[in-house]
């Protein structure tokens, strides 16, 4: 088994909650001065900083936007549903012996409660909501010290750029997944260990595609 523990992104890694962001992120435009998204596929080219240029969301407006959404995204977070294939591929790294957690920029009621919905919860050790969207690494780090865990024995999925720069950072491995809200070839630039288009390719890197 190439990692003992698999930490994961949760808004478009873990859930299916893209179509649900973007039409929270439209409801808010008004209200905040901003752009909204009207074309997603374009909207997925841009990294996170090129979107927030994009849409016209300053650095100090960010948090404020973040609560608001986190706030809006409470009401229906036990609606979500996961990636097709990721409860299956939970199960299976969990009966294969390995440590699951959660790093994410939503909130961790939010988090727990679809994770919850999905009957998947139990599968992971911790669940950690972290607001900041470029503090990923310094997130990452602290996990590292708290499970007393090798760099080399850790892998960070995440479904943005953003995700694959914070794992470097934090010098663990990352799995950049296409099925978020940025694309694979967005994802490439940052140079990821792997890529995954669907669930069955984490997988395989992960080192369980038996299992499923």
């Amino acid at each position: 088994m190439p990692f003992k523990l698999v930490i994961w992104d949760f808004d478009g890694t873990l859930a299916d909650s893209l179509p649900s962001a973007v039409s929270i992120f439209n409801r808010l435009a008004p209200e905040m001065g901003i752009k909204p998204i009207g074309d997603l596929s374009a909207a997925r080219e841009f990294s996170t900083r090129q979107f927030l240029k994009q849409h016209g969301i300053s650095l100090w407006r960010l948090p404020r936007l973040v609560r608001k959404y986190q706030a809006i995204a409470a009401e229906s977070a036990d609606q979500l549903k996961l990636i097709e294939g990721i409860p299956a591929a939970l199960a299976a790294l969990a009966s294969a012996g390995v440590r699951l957690g959660v790093l994410s920029s939503n909130r961790e009621d939010n988090i727990r409660r679809c994770l919850r919905a999905n009957g998947v919860e139990q599968h992971f050790a911790f669940v950690i909501g972290y607001p900041r969207l470029f503090g990923k690494a310094k997130a990452l780090k602290r996990i590292l010290r708290a499970e007393r865990t090798d760099r080399a024995d850790v892998l960070y999925v995440g479904d943005e750029l953003r995700d694959v720069e914070a794992a470097k950072k934090a010098g663990v491995k990352v799995a950049a997944v296409a099925w978020g809200f940025h694309k694979a070839e967005l994802l490439r630039t940052g140079a990821p260990d792997f890529v995954a288009t669907e669930v069955r390719e984490l997988m395989s890197a992960v080192g369980v595609e038996r299992s499923l």
